[in-house]
């Protein structure tokens, strides 16, 4: 390779189809899986939302969970878009488990494009540009969630392709379809998820700057003003909106809060980890973090800084940062959260690519290294992930054959009281119920501060079956006075019909609490 091929706009014609063809072979195994693997508890509330959805209603704008009582189970959550694509697929085709990891894979290989195309447009050249997005592809991470149920997949995509239609438009003169993508995108990815409105700080900084050198046209002042009105507020309003409705519903299954440290011990640890552990090993890869270094040693003695993109690039790092440090907690185990920085991890390291080539035999080394990036994302996530059987879901609710027997034993439109599941959402999605949850089996007779009890206030609802796999539960005393017949026994789960009459044993004074008012069931699917 020379120094002329960075500046090449073209890419060879066997680019995409390798690049592409091989992703999608190498995840084509494992497309039929159910939720499996880390986050599964991520995965199943976003497929529950789907076929909830598909089942019952497919306004976006009341989206409903699984653990719901006997409410109709409409909740807050970031704005479902990737969910009704999902469910609109499943009035198409029917429900099948492979339509979510499809439609993932199919958003992730649109970002994919996306990003080559906002490489290639910062940097000016198709080569520096391939390189990011091969890196990007081949991200253990991404590799991971590409084909997951996971809405951040989407937000990574839009936030992606809407900084570089509004470059395009901004930047290179480009028409209003692409100032209208932009903001379509834009304000789609924050309804998503909120964190990747960080796009703005590149946008931001780079008006900033023209306005402050006098660049900036009075023509373009209303367009940009209605663009951050729009992609700002649209957002702000659908989460303030979604906060109520889990207030109202208390239906708590999404959070929607800010989760710094507790303490400085703990973020000091967190952080450690993060920069040694998840940065080297699932956002970039071993290989690639090979790469990082050379690209930040490249920003650091390579003159960059009159660069127009620069600056932005820098806004946009320190804005991630500081995201970073407010939801340091759920970067302690959430690594998915950290997907927002990927777009400029992959430009650093598409630099340190460039810098490697002009080195004595550096394109010998570039391409091992970029031939390595698929074997180490293949290596790190498919054992430890994909490989063997049930990962963090029972084996009863994994494997074909018990999850049937299980879900079969009683009537879908049934209210149910299932547990222990800390998630909250895998036993319900893998069952194919709705009702009553509970994590640990002592919460079935601690009283809450009503003085009720959650079994109680489950069979006053109406709650007529329980699952569990916890037979400690049923020798409880306070247990066994609500329990009927034994309908079926799968492995360690059984299910169990509850006596109604059990509630009217109890202190007629205890109230049954608001969510179980409303009754509205959804209908049995067929053919589950």
């Amino acid at each position: 390779m020379n120094v002329s091929f960075l500046a090449t706009r073209t890419v060879p014609r066997w680019f995409w189809p390798v690049l592409l063809g091989l992703s999608f072979l190498v995840h084509l195994p494992f497309f039929g899986l159910p939720p499996k693997g880390a986050h599964s508890w991520r995965q199943c509330n976003t497929m529950a939302v789907a076929r909830n959805l598909y089942e019952e209603d497919m306004n976006p704008l009341r989206p409903r969970v699984d653990r719901r009582g006997a409410s109709d189970g409409v909740t807050g959550m970031q704005f479902p878009a990737y969910e009704w694509v999902v469910a609109a697929a499943y009035k198409v085709l029917g429900f099948h488990e492979s339509i979510p990891r499809v439609v993932s894979w199919l958003i992730f290989a649109a970002g994919l494009v996306a990003f080559f195309a906002l490489a290639r447009l910062l940097s000016g050249s198709a080569w520096a540009a391939a390189v990011g997005t091969w890196a990007l592809a081949w991200s253990p991470e991404l590799f991971y969630h590409g084909i997951n149920a996971l809405p951040d997949v989407l937000a990574l995509a839009a936030s992606i392709g809407g900084l570089y239609f509004f470059l395009r438009w901004y930047h290179t003169g480009g028409g209003f379809g692409s100032y209208a993508l932009a903001l379509l995108l834009t304000t789609l990815a924050g309804l998503t998820k909120l964190q990747y409105l960080a796009i703005g700080a590149p946008i931001a900084v780079l008006i900033l700057r023209d306005l402050g050198l006098r660049r900036l046209t009075l023509a373009r002042l209303p367009l940009l003003g209605l663009f951050a009105a729009v992609a700002v507020a649209v957002p702000l309003a659908w989460y303030a909106r979604a906060v109520r409705l889990i207030k109202e519903s208390g239906l708590a299954d999404f959070g929607l809060e800010l989760r710094p440290a507790d303490s400085i011990s703990t973020a000091l640890r967190i952080l450690r980890e993060n920069l040694t552990s998840d940065l080297p090993e699932l956002l970039v890869g071993f290989p690639g973090f090979v790469l990082l270094l050379l690209g930040l040693a490249a920003l650091v003695r390579g003159g960059y800084a009159r660069r127009f993109w620069f600056l932005p690039l820098l806004g946009w790092a320190a804005v991630l940062l500081a995201y970073h440090l407010i939801e340091l907690s759920q970067m302690d185990v959430h690594q998915y959260y950290m997907l927002p920085y990927l777009p400029v991890l992959m430009l650093v390291v598409a630099l340190g690519a460039a810098w490697l080539q002009r080195q004595k035999r550096g394109a010998l080394w570039l391409a091992l290294l970029l031939g390595l990036q698929p074997v180490a994302a293949a290596v790190r996530v498919i054992p430890s992930r994909w490989g063997g059987g049930p990962r963090e879901i029972p084996a009863e609710l994994y494997y074909a054959d018990s999850r049937q027997a299980l879900e079969t034993a009683v009537p879908n439109d049934a209210l149910c009281l299932v547990g222990p599941d800390i998630s909250g959402c895998k036993y319900f999605y893998f069952l194919h119920k709705k009702g009553f949850g509970f994590g640990a089996t002592e919460d079935l007779w601690n009283a809450k501060p009503d003085g009720s009890t959650l079994l109680d206030s489950a069979v006053r609802a109406g709650t007529r079956y329980l699952y569990t796999n916890d037979s400690t539960a049923l020798h409880n005393e306070k247990v066994r006075a609500y329990l009927g017949r034994e309908i079926k026994r799968v492995g360690e789960f059984r299910v169990l019909e509850l006596k109604q009459r059990a509630a009217s044993e109890t202190d007629a004074s205890e109230t049954v609490p608001a969510l179980t008012q409303n009754r509205n069931r959804p209908a049995a699917m067929p053919g589950l």
